[in-house]
């Protein structure tokens, strides 16, 4: 895709799943790379293998986005290398599945930190200089899991629903200043991403999840489209559709039996 050429992408939560997936694709595409993650092995082992395949730069910068302050430290370290980002993927982010009361206080700040407020913190850090540029775009990963309370899912996907109304209302506000806003809304994937939720896989709900690469790939072209909304799978605007139409109560009772352990 044209639009990726000779563009700096930061990367968040790259160095596993969806995240390595945007990676490899926006390399293919001829951009440059800044990837950010906790295991900076990951990182070093991706770099390595996409500098040789693609030829592509690629800036390392290990951190831990769940960390407040983080978004900032980050955004200096980026600064420090010389380096302008012309497009960002907000791809990190983590969930947990099982009762409220069995996951800690700790874990869900964490998580609130790092699929909202570090998203957040990160957009708006970077958007001044797209807006000057008058270009540029930011990619947000939610889940289909933000259109619809989800009990035993209850802060996961209570922070997805705050990135899709996040991400479309700042695609209202950029729409005349050349800067793309768009999010992407998975279903199951192929990732670590289950298995440290405690989702089981063995539900029939979860037993075909997709793979990393096509949903990048979704969400990518959405981006180059500038949709507000990019489902992963053309099948899911079923259930996204039954969301805007269900009853709450029906809904609530829906995702209890899908996320009941």
């Amino acid at each position: 895709m044209e639009y990726y050429k000779n563009k700096t992408v930061l990367v968040t939560g790259a160095s596993s799943g969806i995240g390595i997936s945007f990676s490899r694709l926006l390399a293919s595409y001829g951009a440059d790379l800044v990837i950010t993650a906790r295991r900076k092995d990951r990182l070093e082992k991706l770099a390595d293998e996409i500098s040789r395949e693609f030829k592509s730069d690629v800036t390392i910068i290990a951190c831990d986005l769940s960390e407040p302050e983080s978004a900032a430290k980050l955004v200096e370290d980026i600064g420090k290398k010389g380096l302008q980002i012309d497009i960002l993927v907000n791809n990190a982010g983590f969930g947990f599945n099982g009762l409220f009361m069995d996951g800690s206080v700790e874990m869900y700040e964490q998580m609130m930190q790092l699929n909202m407020n570090t998203l957040v913190s990160l957009t708006r850090l970077l958007l001044p200089d797209m807006i000057r540029r008058g270009e540029g775009g930011v990619l947000n990963v939610s889940s289909m899991a933000g259109f619809l309370p989800i009990p035993y899912f209850s802060v996961y996907s209570a922070t997805k629903q705050f990135v899709i109304n996040f991400s479309r209302s700042l695609r209202r506000e950029l729409r005349s200043t050349g800067v793309h806003v768009s999010v992407l809304c998975p279903g199951p994937v192929r990732t670590e991403f289950m298995s440290r939720a405690g989702v089981d896989r063995r539900k029939t709900a979860f037993r075909l999840p997709q793979n990393p690469e096509e949903v990048a790939l979704k969400g990518l072209r959405g981006l180059v489209r500038n949709r507000s909304l990019q489902l992963s799978r053309s099948f899911l605007r079923i259930p996204y559709l039954l969301s805007k139409w269900l009853p709450v109560r029906l809904g609530l009772v829906i995702g209890e039996v899908a996320m009941k352990k």
